[in-house]
């Protein structure tokens, strides 16, 4: 086997997504103008986020009309796994930096940890209908 075969076999297959975010909107007297950009790497091992971000804040009562800017910095992983024929466990984690117009800096940091349980038995309750009608329910036939 090749170190090239090898190399690929061992990273697996991997999709790279970028984004771009533009979003504005007016709540009361204040814009709020949200602009950023990130990409995700999504590889066999889990997904790998980097995203960037610049939130504006402007008042109309502000005589400057400049407003105030926060920009934020981050990096997330996140992987899901089979725990079971209808089960699944999700981890997230995430780290970040913030910055707002006064200079000082924030840290972000956490994580999710959640577990999923699909139900496939079951169905519909045959005779419903004329039990809903006022009549008799008969049960399942």
């Amino acid at each position: 086997m090749s170190d090239k075969k090898s190399l690929k076999d061992l990273i697996g297959p991997v999709a790279v997504t970028p984004s771009i975010t533009k979003q504005s909107s007016v709540d009361g007297t204040t814009k709020i103008d949200n602009e950023g950009a990130g990409v995700r790497v999504s590889t066999k091992y889990g997904n790998i986020n980097i995203s960037k971000n610049k939130n504006t804040q402007t008042y109309s009562q502000d005589p400057s009309g400049k407003g105030y800017t926060t920009s934020y910095k981050g990096l997330s992983y996140d992987k899901e796994f089979e725990v079971g024929k209808d089960s699944k466990l999700s981890i997230s984690a995430n780290v970040g930096k913030t910055k707002d117009p006064t200079g000082k800096k924030g840290d972000t940091k956490g994580g999710t940890l959640s577990f999923t349980k699909n139900f496939n038995k079951g169905g519909i309750c045959r005779g419903g209908g004329k039990a809903i009608r006022g009549m008799k329910f008969e049960g399942v036939k």
